[in-house]
């Protein structure tokens, strides 16, 4: 199933989120006795209200991202649900006593700030099972870029049909939830009530429906489990408190905030996994197209772009550089006496042979069937020589058995090398510096190859 943010193993998230899972429950376990216990502070309930309207807005959006990409119905309804209950925050805070006119205010614990808590929690409960039935039946292929539009569409129809339920049509019809927290503060008439016991089977729905659908194979589903299950512990430390700023009232936000936070960052982490694949699988493309795929040298593409690079160098930074121009002698020969596989592994060590000659900071490249082309940056006539020598010699050493006219005689593989090198001045066009070191390498294959050649006519020739 690839439908997560994460398609490693599970097995590392899942160890986690068991261990968190563990410090969760002992938290909770500790803080019951101390439940009722009331804290002296100021109310907190709108920061904590715009953090939670925050973190699921974020999931939200990253969730819906996902679903862009992969366009999994699955994974819209998990990002509607997270929106939904992210819009149910948000309203909730902008209707908070002192925050807009009084007759826009609710108080805590009236009818509808009764109601509109359990809807956000119920609705988003509820949402989660539905994005996971989903998942437990979506076929494994995609939707097509037009229905995963309109899926979208429906997905934000559906929450805003929701909210609108939520907001405007169902609450004259409930009973009169206000009384069932009073003035003071006390909900012990909620316990009674049967909403608490709702809710928590709403939550303990929603965890055993991500177990089951997932099975936790991706470390994506491994946090929503998490989250579902920060969820239970806030309703099980509400059923042990009855009053509003007490240990138990406080710890229950807590959890909820503890699970929405792993939740977001889990999925940060997992974006930045992506994003480092992206890069490296970009890195691993770029470093394919600038190079010959067989003698792995740089291909003649990239050779232009360094050499317009130099070209184009500030005047302060301008130097003296070489274009050097190898031709493997005879090679025509030697593919039709030896197969072109034989002439394969030849350019493959020829071309290792000129690489380790060269210094760091030189450009190789292949530049045609048996032509090898590079720049020495920084290098003058005789350092240029000097090198070209060294090239032509290690490739003689190589001994590779080549075809040869006399029978008798053994031959090798050699190859000639022209030069052109442009001191520190006004620079030709590029197709003239290798036009030039070129022209060099005809004169040295005109006078008997296996030989290096400069222009304008110095010529080194073979040490044999």
């Amino acid at each position: 199933m690839k439908d997560n943010f994460s398609v490693t193993s599970s097995r590392p998230a899942m160890i986690l989120a068991g261990v968190l899972m563990l410090l969760m429950t002992i938290a909770a376990a500790l803080l019951l006795p101390h439940a009722n216990q009331p804290v002296i502070s100021s109310n907190l309930r709108p920061v904590m209200i715009t953090a939670q309207a925050l973190n699921n807005s974020i999931i939200a959006y990253l969730i819906l991202l996902h679903f862009y990409v992969k366009r999994r119905p699955a994974t819209g309804l998990l990002g509607t649900a997270f929106a939904f209950s992210a819009l149910m925050a948000m309203y909730r805070l902008l209707i908070l006593p002192g925050l807009l006119p009084k007759p826009y205010g609710i108080t805590p614990g009236s009818h509808l700030s009764v109601w509109l808590w359990f809807a956000r929690l119920a609705g988003f409960a509820l949402l989660i099972m539905l994005a996971m039935l989903c998942l437990a039946r979506q076929s494994k292929r995609p939707l097509s870029l037009h229905q995963s539009g309109s899926f979208l569409l429906c997905c934000l129809l559906l929450t805003i049909t929701l909210i609108w339920l939520a907001i405007q049509i169902l609450p004259p019809y409930l009973p009169d939830l206000g009384r069932l927290i009073s003035d003071q503060g006390d909900y012990h008439a909620l316990h009674s009530s049967g909403l608490l016991l709702v809710l928590l089977l709403c939550w303990t729905g929603a965890l055993a429906s991500v177990l089951l659908a997932t099975r936790l194979r991706s470390a994506f589903h491994c946090w929503l489990a998490l989250c579902c299950y920060g969820y239970v512990l806030y309703l099980v430390l509400i059923f042990s408190s009855s009053h509003r700023l007490t240990v138990g009232w406080y710890a229950s936000r807590f959890f909820e905030q503890f699970a929405a936070t792993v939740m977001l960052g889990a999925l940060l982490f997992e974006v930045f996994r992506l994003q480092k694949r992206l890069q490296n699988s970009y890195s691993q493309a770029y470093e394919t197209s600038i190079r010959d795929s067989l003698t792995g040298l740089f291909s003649r593409r990239h050779f232009d772009n360094v050499l317009d690079a130099i070209r184009h160098r500030p005047p302060e930074l301008a130097r003296p550089f070489t274009v050097l121009m190898a031709d493997i002698d005879h090679f025509k020969r030697f593919n039709d006496n030896f197969g072109h596989v034989q002439g394969d592994n030849c350019l493959r060590q020829v071309a290792a042979c000129i690489t380790q000659q060269l210094r760091d900071g030189d450009t190789l490249a292949r530049y045609g069937g048996e032509e090898f082309i590079a720049i020495l940056d920084g290098c003058n006539e005789p350092d240029a020589m000097q090198i070209a020598e060294r090239i032509r010699s290690a490739v003689e050493q190589l001994a590779i058995p080549a075809a040869s006219d006399n029978p008798a005689q053994r031959a090798v593989v050699t190859v000639s090398i022209g030069l052109y090198c442009q001191p520190a001045t006004a620079l030709p066009e590029e197709h003239q510096l290798i036009e030039h070191a070129d022209r060099a390498l005809y004169l040295a294959k005109h006078r008997g190859r296996n030989q290096t050649c400069l222009l304008p006519g110095c010529t080194v020739p073979a040490g044999r």
